[in-house]
């Protein structure tokens, strides 16, 4: 590392810590050690080294790495964030590496963006159930069906007049827009794959064999109401995933945001009788295995147990987002109503987080006067102007 860098590292008085496991030519697994800090010319973001993980991937392993990098710098005392992705070893709230480098750092919040917790709320919440990554893996197939070839990419645009989107692993917005895609184009999917078996001598053994197992998925109950339950859970999650994007939001708005998603896939535990009612009515009810016993109390802890897993995920997800509402002291359009009201619960934020970090009395006093003297320059900014201006 050279000179500089250790220098400016040295002086800083804070540091995030940035850790991302990467696989290199060799096929090793490479954890990259970035850290991020401000200097007076700005904020920096230093790479320091890279480090083979190959055989040390356990969370204690790599929070051991990372408590000894910080060690070595000299910034076990300046340390207020880290961001690793969402992994469970890196960002597990019990045993993750994040978990463990707060029981000897308390004051470093864990720090992920907002749209890819979101993804990975739906995405973890999804593959702890088999049923659910069953029907996942068959919808990804769908689109996939499609895209191996031409001739059936032309056959989709003829009948359904819409393209299936790719499914892409960490991107559950894509597995959104497929899930809203097939439910709006059922009926014309069914007539795509109908055409295709019975026009068997214009396709090859493998596009009829296919056809033929996607047209039985279509009628089945199963898929049916899963098309259905993830269509209606999608629908709140692509507004959130649109706010959480958007750069222009602060983060008290955002997490508002998420509080109201929760509400809402709260309350899609009360639609649960007329998604199976209304999949009955299309399908006919479950058959094979699910046939036998009690088919509707089978579904219905079905979907509650989808709906427990997004909630619980969100709950992990998003916790150390709520300690950061102090950033909302900064952000001048609030400064007008900051004035009138000083924003004790963001200070209160602060205090928590990072107290020790300040002079607390000293800072309330300059944010105060810093809100006051705002006001005061745009009250006189307007008297400057014309009279007409002015009255405009």
């Amino acid at each position: 590392m050279g000179e500089t860098i250790k220098e400016e590292i040295s002086k800083a008085p804070f540091v995030a810590l940035m850790l991302d496991e990467t696989t290199d030519v060799s096929n090793a697994a490479q954890l990259s050690f970035v850290l991020r800090f401000v200097t007076d010319s700005g904020v920096k973001e230093r790479f320091v080294k890279f480090e083979d993980v190959t055989g040390k991937k356990r969370a204690e392993d790599v929070a051991a790495m990372a408590l000894g990098f910080l060690e070595e710098h000299g910034c076990m005392g300046k340390l207020v964030a880290q961001c690793y992705d969402g992994a469970a070893v890196m960002a597990s709230g019990l045993n993750g590496v994040q978990a463990k480098v707060k029981e000897k750092i308390p004051q470093a919040l864990f720090i992920h963006c907002y749209a890819h917790a979101l993804n990975l709320v739906l995405s973890q919440g999804v593959v702890k159930i088999k049923e659910c990554r069953i029907f996942f893996s068959h919808l990804s197939g769908l689109a996939a069906f499609f895209s191996r070839s031409p001739k059936r990419t032309q056959l989709l645009d003829e009948i359904c007049q819409k393209r299936l989107p790719r499914v892409a692993p960490t991107r559950w917005n894509f597995a959104s827009r497929l899930v809203c895609t097939v439910f709006e184009k059922k009926d014309a999917l069914k007539d795509l794959f109908d055409y295709i078996v019975e026009h068997h001598e214009e396709f090859d053994d493998a596009a009829i064999l296919s056809a033929d197992g996607y047209l039985s998925n279509l009628g089945n109950f199963e898929f049916g109401f899963f098309l259905s339950t993830f269509n209606e859970i999608f629908a709140h999650a692509d507004v959130l995933f649109d706010i959480l994007q958007n750069k222009s939001f602060d983060m008290q708005f955002c997490l508002t945001r998420v509080e109201e998603f929760c509400i809402c896939i709260e309350g899609q535990r009360d639609r649960f009788d007329q998604i199976y009612d209304e999949t009955v009515q299309d399908t006919g009810l479950p058959t094979g295995r699910r046939a036998h016993g009690d088919s509707r109390s089978h579904y219905k802890k079905l979907h509650n147990g989808i709906l427990e897993n997004i909630l619980n995920q969100v709950q992990n997800r998003f916790k150390d987002h709520e300690k950061l509402s102090f950033l909302s002291l900064l952000d001048p359009q609030q400064f007008t109503s900051f004035n009138s009201n000083f924003p004790e619960t963001a200070f209160a934020s602060l205090t928590e987080s990072y107290g020790p970090h300040f002079d607390l009395s000293r800072l309330k006093t300059e944010l105060s006067v810093m809100y006051g003297y705002l006001k005061v320059t745009s009250v006189t900014n307007a008297l400057s102007l014309p009279p007409k201006l002015r009255e405009g």
